[in-house]
């Protein structure tokens, strides 16, 4: 989790409301009273980045004590909302069973969420567990196909190129050209559009 409220500020920018921008600022300063004070402002009007931000502080246990039960509340609060990076740690925190009952299922939706909107790490995790079966039918050209997003020359995720060659160890020649012809799809739909994500994920 940490320096992930600095990629929320390159993600969102501009774009922020003025209240959750101060707010980050004053997280990054060590500010914890006046930077909580600006997202429960927000998470009040049911802001995604602010309930997201309350789900990080809540994680990492600076501005007060952790409390994991807490963070998957504003998690799921902002991922219902639409935040991107918040259906990624609400599907990490189904899988690794942290703060709510492991469900591979459930890690699967909001995995296939977060990727939808151009998160490139959550199609590798989605990837996974259809290559093991987990929530969803074990289908490793399906696995492939969503591991192929984050291997793209664009990104080139170390860990989504590993599991990529993995995966391709279990496919004959005409199931990974399959599976590289379907992960271009993806990456032209979901990823492509979606570049203020990847740069953000990617520390670019």
């Amino acid at each position: 989790m940490a320096g992930i409220l600095g990629i929320l500020a390159a993600l969102f920018g501009t774009s922020a409301s003025a209240q959750v921008a101060q707010g980050i600022k004053a997280y990054a300063r060590g500010e914890y009273t006046t930077a909580m004070r600006a997202f429960e402002a927000g998470a009040a009007k049911g802001d995604p980045q602010a309930l997201y931000n309350l789900g990080v502080a809540y994680a990492e246990g600076r501005a007060m004590p952790a409390d994991p039960a807490r963070a998957i509340d504003y998690y799921r609060r902002a991922a219902e909302g639409g935040s991107v990076l918040a259906a990624f740690n609400f599907g990490q925190a189904y899988r690794k069973g942290q703060g709510v009952a492991a469900d591979p299922t459930e890690a699967a939706r909001w995995y296939e969420q977060a990727a939808k909107g151009g998160h490139y790490k959550a199609g590798n995790e989605l990837g996974i567990l259809y290559i093991e079966g987990k929530g969803v039918p074990r289908d490793p050209i399906e696995g492939m196909a969503w591991i192929y997003p984050a291997t793209h020359a664009s990104i080139m995720d170390s860990s989504a190129m590993a599991n990529a060659i993995q995966a391709a160890g279990l496919l004959d020649r005409a199931q990974i050209q399959e599976a590289q012809a379907r992960g271009q799809t993806y990456f032209r739909r979901y990823i492509a559009p979606n570049r203020a994500v990847v740069r953000a994920l990617s520390g670019g």
